[in-house]
């Protein structure tokens, strides 16, 4: 396996929470135009407000979405969820409009119906966001009916793989070997506005343990490949060894997964880098602070789908918003 730059700063505590930056929470302030303000340091959020505020819809949101759903609230976009779920943390984001539906897999026309129906209630163009493979595979099919009333974020039509990133990640893991998750966001004129590099390994069963690392070079073959591409947007790609224990490509997708909040927690916000990308809006480039260390359980494989996330992310409480990490702790309860 090829030598890699997978320096952490060692600095803070095991587990500690990044130091708290008040303007994570601040709306958007600036010119539609204008860059993100990086005046606070490394991975600083957008500095505050008046974007074209495209209302974006989620569809299928899951565990990790809550990151993508609060980033979003606390810029003041107009979030709608679409989801058969009742104890799902992001549609209790506030500010959230929830839309519960009968299973996806069995009624997907009353999705359609739905989404056509709020196509004409939204202004200006929403976007719409596939959350599951469920819900990409649905947004997929319906193209033909949804392209003249929305424009699609993050629709997975060839990643160049057959298999979800989680899946080869629990592959990688359960033969004892360490794997580097690549998350990143490509603008329109092929900058690359955030990335962030999580080193996965195994721990004494059912943990698992996941860190930021520097990974200059894999970041770069990341972006080697979204270039070739054109890819515009979020992607994550999970690089592990091969047979041959070189380093290589297993699996990619434009779906976020639970380092979405890992990076979040690390200071990368992909959720407001990820909007800023569809709208076309240039950016300074978002750094991790290389401080994430975390031990967490493994979700349960004998019960849950290959493709399922591999973990599940805890929901940090917010003051201000503590209903998401109310329902995640009743949803705990509630998992067999």
């Amino acid at each position: 396996m090829p030598e890699l730059d997978v320096r952490t700063r060692h600095s803070a505590a095991f587990n500690a929470p990044p130091a708290f930056d008040p303007a994570l929470l601040a709306p958007i302030s600036m010119p539609v135009t204008a860059p993100f303000d990086t005046s606070s340091g490394d991975a600083a959020a957008p500095a505050a407000a008046p974007w074209a505020q495209h209302p974006v819809v989620l569809v299928d949101p899951h565990g990790p979405s809550i990151a993508l759903t609060r980033s979003l609230r606390a810029r003041q976009v107009h979030v709608i969820t679409l989801s058969a779920r009742r104890l799902e943390p992001a549609l209790f984001v506030a500010g959230v409009r929830r839309h519960v539906l009968p299973p996806l897999a069995a009624r997907p026309e009353r999705w359609r119906a739905t989404l056509l129906e709020l196509a004409a209630k939204l202004e200006p163009r929403p976007f719409v966001l596939g959350c599951s493979p469920a819900g990409m595979d649905f947004l997929a099919d319906a193209e033909r009916d949804l392209a003249p009333h929305f424009d699609f974020v993050g629709l997975d039509r060839a990643s160049g793989s057959t298999t979800l990133p989680d899946a080869a990640l629990r592959r990688t893991l359960g033969r004892g070997e360490a794997a580097l998750e690549v998350q990143m966001v490509r603008d329109r004129s092929g900058t690359i506005t955030g990335s962030c590099v999580l080193a996965w390994a195994p721990a004494p069963a059912p943990d698992v343990l996941v860190s930021s690392v520097e990974g200059a070079d894999v970041v770069q073959r990341s972006a080697t490949w979204m270039a070739t591409r054109g890819a515009v947007g979020y992607a994550r790609l999970l690089w592990a060894p091969d047979r041959f224990g070189r380093l290589a490509l297993h699996a990619s997708t434009a779906l976020p997964g639970p380092g979405v909040c890992l990076a979040a927690a690390d200071g990368v916000d992909f959720g407001a880098l990820t909007y800023a990308a569809a709208l076309g809006i240039q950016v300074a480039p978002m750094r991790a602070r290389l401080e994430l260390v975390r031990r967490l359980p493994c979700i349960d494989t004998d019960s849950a789908d290959a493709n399922a996330p591999l973990v599940d992310v805890p929901v940090p409480l917010s003051w201000r918003d503590p209903l998401p990490a109310v329902v995640s702790w009743v949803r705990a309860l509630a998992r067999p």
